[in-house]
């Protein structure tokens, strides 16, 4: 009776890849784009559009959809033919400088938008200027201007060296990626969104004591902004959560890069870990349109106002209203009847 042979530690992390992969990505990259485009919709209603804040996540979904086709679309592209990522350098370094880029975007809009909505629940009349549509604006094309220039290192020193695409020689470069990634996509962002959330929670507790002095305009303003704090605060702990790999593996590939000589295992393993922190990533995007339904009443109203919007939810809306019920039928005629409580949307 033969003893089966363990299967290699290299085969084995590349068979659970290529499984995640086949069945993981293809559904994300449908669900992340799919719910992005509905994050779009509901953020550019009139209701939503008005607001400062909605503009941080409406470049966040639209970033949000960039970073999954950047990232995802070549991916699931390999699986039936060549990977162009070690087949072209320009792809090479394209692929990488935008992948990157769109990373960070998506960071530091929800940073701003925690910064926006602490200046507007703010009492200092110049804080609450920071808060409008034209500040908002200016700091998206801003935050769009300084990665584009910071991660351009990547079109510089991005090579392919052993089927891989990647910083593989220039150790200083490394350890600039590494350092601007851990401190720039990390700890800066999560400290930013942590420090605004809770005086985003001190202001609104300073207004909700004198509720009964303001208006009721304000009323409802305090209450999306309570809205607004608890997306926020969600975001960040699933943008912690789900950061976190990333930047320990980061940590942990510096390491190895001291070590001359690593074996194949040590290896395989380290590409693993690297694909296992970039799903992690993925999952900040695809997980976004779930977070707002879940979390914001308002958006939820948006979302549901938009599809009744849509011509076939209007279509099917009219015929229940003009359809006659068998019941209202006596000897071949209808009789009429009150029109249901549905109503359609003009």
């Amino acid at each position: 009776m033969s003893v089966s042979t363990p299967l290699p530690f290299t085969v084995a992390y590349s068979n659970i890849q290529q499984q995640l992969i086949l069945y993981v990505y293809p559904v994300w990259l449908i669900l992340g784009i799919g719910g992005g485009i509905l994050n779009l919709i509901v953020f550019s209603r009139p209701k939503l559009r008005g607001s400062s804040c909605c503009i941080y996540f409406f470049a966040a979904s639209t970033d949000h959809i960039l970073t999954l086709i950047t990232g995802i679309g070549p991916t699931i592209y390999t699986l039936n033919h060549s990977d162009p990522q070690i087949d072209s350098i320009v792809f090479c370094k394209i692929r990488g400088y935008l992948f990157q880029i769109t990373l960070m975007l998506s960071r530091w809009f929800v940073a701003f938008a925690c910064i926006d909505r602490y200046a507007s629940s703010s009492d200092s009349v110049n804080l609450r200027h920071f808060a409008s549509k034209r500040i908002a604006y200016r700091c998206v094309i801003a935050v769009l201007l300084v990665w584009s220039i910071v991660c351009s290192h990547r079109l510089i020193f991005y090579e392919i060296k052993a089927n891989l695409c990647g910083i593989m020689t220039n150790s200083g470069a490394a350890i600039y990626h590494t350092l601007y990634v851990i401190i720039g996509g990390g700890i800066l962002p999560t400290i930013i969104m942590i420090i605004c959330a809770f005086l985003i929670r001190r202001n609104l507790d300073r207004k909700h004591k004198k509720r009964m002095h303001i208006s009721a305009v304000e009323h409802r303003r305090n209450s999306l902004d309570h809205q607004v704090l608890i997306l926020l605060s969600i975001q960040i702990i699933c943008y912690i959560i789900f950061t976190t790999p990333q930047m320990c593996n980061l940590v942990y590939n510096a390491i190895l890069n001291t070590i001359p000589n690593l074996c194949r295992e040590t290896i395989a393993l380290q590409r693993f870990l690297s694909f296992m922190a970039e799903l992690m990533l993925y999952m900040f995007p695809v997980t976004s349109f779930c977070l707002y339904t879940l979390t914001s009443r308002t958006f939820r109203n948006e979302l549901f106002t938009s599809f009744r919007l849509l011509p076939i939810f209007r279509s099917i809306c009219t015929k229940i209203r003009i359809a006659p019920s068998a019941s209202n039928a006596i000897n071949g005629h209808d009789i009429p009847q009150p029109l249901p409580t549905l109503m359609v949307n003009q």
